[in-house]
């Protein structure tokens, strides 16, 4: 539930995922009901004239609380990843992404958009998506004075961790148009790999290559090498565990990725739900390589996640190169104790006053839904 997340501890909120229209290149709302509709306890949905409720409305509420988060709504993901090429293939449809683009954020109360496509494919798409984000800019630009804007709507990507997917980023010519780059440092292994090991490493374990296909710092080092500034890119890093079942341990097979999990997604769990209760795993930190994981002997069960020794790790990786900050995949799956993963990071960085400072926009004066337009007034 939108109520539900630490917005004193969060800059930005990527509320995810919009699709897009291959036909026209438009954006549009994947859950209508969710987003626009749903009933949260205290909505009145017997109010004269046309209003927005559901997570919409919550999500404005947020910003009125927290006037330092800054909500942007994430077009794409890996569901809707097929659907990008033909819109970047047109300039009509990339004309219209941009127009519905500007059109839902002043409507809904964003206060950007996050760009996550699945990923450019060659310089032709490289191209097409430098096109795509200069044309947001002017957009973003155009509306902040419409608006009235306190401060500029913010653009932001989801990046690519594979160094085949993102050597093909033309990063010098999107820079200029994106306000940071989410680096998606999750999912190295899993369900697909040939062996049992980390999904979210730092670096290379020498000792045991197979249990690391991939690894974070040679890829931010490229992004910064290659015209990203330290200070725009986030370090993305999971609130999940993988499962590899039967197995011996990181850097061996595995049979399968079992059977059980969060909300009925076998091999994918929770890090709220981790370790597992009732089983008898051992945590193991190796913060050499940035990596932590779970495994239960007698059961030859492991599980890869972050504990909060190596969110620690992670933040001061982080401080280290100078980015510009933490990310996660999803709020909703970290613990709300002493365990979280997203306080233990932003502990490291000082607590939640060394958060950057920088006000959310509450003024949409053209939103076609009244209480939005008139700033949720009385609450």
């Amino acid at each position: 539930m939108v109520t539900d997340i630490p917005a004193d501890k969060l800059t930005h909120l990527s509320y995810a995922f919009a699709n897009v229209n291959t036909t026209t290149g438009s954006i549009f709302l994947s859950d209508e009901w969710a987003d626009l509709q749903y009933s949260y306890p205290g909505d009145n949905n017997t109010a004269p004239g046309t209003n927005v409720y559901g997570n919409i409305k919550q999500l404005y509420l947020l910003k009125k609380a927290h006037r330092n988060l800054k909500t942007i709504l994430s077009v794409g993901g890996w569901t809707y990843r097929m659907n990008f090429a033909p819109m970047l293939a047109s300039e009509t449809k990339r004309r219209q992404f941009v127009a519905s683009a500007m059109e839902l954020v002043s409507n809904l109360g964003f206060d950007g958009l996050d760009v996550d496509y699945e990923y450019v494919n060659g310089t032709e798409q490289a191209a097409q998506m430098v096109s795509l984000l200069k044309d947001l800019r002017a957009g973003f630009d155009a509306l902040e004075k419409k608006l009235n804007a306190t401060f500029p709507f913010i653009i932001s990507y989801a990046s690519p961790a594979g160094s085949d997917k993102y050597k093909l980023l033309d990063l010098v010519n999107m820079t200029p148009y994106v306000d940071f780059y989410s680096f998606m440092a999750l999912d190295y292994q899993g369900g697909f790999s040939n062996y049992s090991g980390h999904q979210a490493n730092l670096f290379t374990d020498v000792s045991n290559p197979k249990s690391t296909d991939f690894e974070t710092n040679s890829g931010i080092l490229h992004y910064i090498s290659a015209g990203a500034p330290a200070n725009k890119i986030l370090l993305q890093s999971p609130l999940y565990g993988r499962a590899f079942n039967l197995t011996a341990g990181p850097g061996t097979k595995f049979a399968d990725v079992g059977t059980l999990g969060s909300f009925g997604t076998a091999g994918v769990w929770d890090y709220k739900a981790l370790p597992v209760p009732g089983f008898n795993a051992s945590v193991v930190e190796l913060p050499a390589i940035g990596a932590s994981y779970s495994y239960d002997a007698a059961r030859k069960y492991m599980i890869s996640y972050d504990t909060p020794a190596i969110a620690t790790v992670k933040a001061e990786y982080i401080k280290s190169l100078g980015l510009g900050g933490a990310s996660w995949w999803e709020v909703s799956m970290d613990r709300n104790d002493t365990k979280s993963l997203i306080s233990r990071t932003i502990n490291a960085f000082g607590g939640a006053e060394g958060l950057e400072k920088r006000k959310n926009n509450l003024n949409y004066p053209t939103s076609k839904y009244a209480n939005l337009r008139a700033g949720m007034p009385g609450l």
